[in-house]
């Protein structure tokens, strides 16, 4: 099994802190390749957040939290840089148009890009 170097692994737990209540929850080692899902049974949180770190000529976290309704899709970086990756939209309200047609036509657009992200998600193993 390939895991993160020490090194990495605790840049990905400083940067995923903010992110997360469970991020103390990180394994060490921690494999690559494999989505996991963290709980840390100290912190009583809503909070579900699954990773995947992964390595594509540098290593990476990959993480998808949600919350409620709200939810988050990012990756960190081995030096600890956050990227936002495809996160689904409309989860705090969308757009009412002057025009109904035009309202329809953001709607059904949002609906086309969450069901990529969704698709997406699905194929990291994030989504169920």
């Amino acid at each position: 099994m390939t895991t993160v170097p020490p090194g990495v692994r605790a840049a990905f737990l400083a940067a995923l802190r903010p992110e997360s209540d469970h991020a103390d929850a990180l394994p060490d080692p921690l494999p690559v390749g494999r989505v996991l899902r963290l709980v840390d049974p100290a912190k009583e949180s809503t909070e579900k957040i699954r990773v995947l770190a992964g390595d594509d000529g540098g290593y990476y976290l990959d993480f998808f939290r949600r919350d409620g309704e709200s939810s988050w899709h990012g990756r960190i970086r081995e030096d600890g840089t956050d990227e936002k990756l495809e996160n689904f939209e409309g989860q705090f309200g969308t757009k009412v148009f002057p025009d109904p047609a035009d309202t329809e036509r953001e709607q059904q657009r949002i609906y086309q890009h969450n069901a990529r992200v969704r698709e997406l998600l699905r194929k990291k193993g994030f989504e169920d």
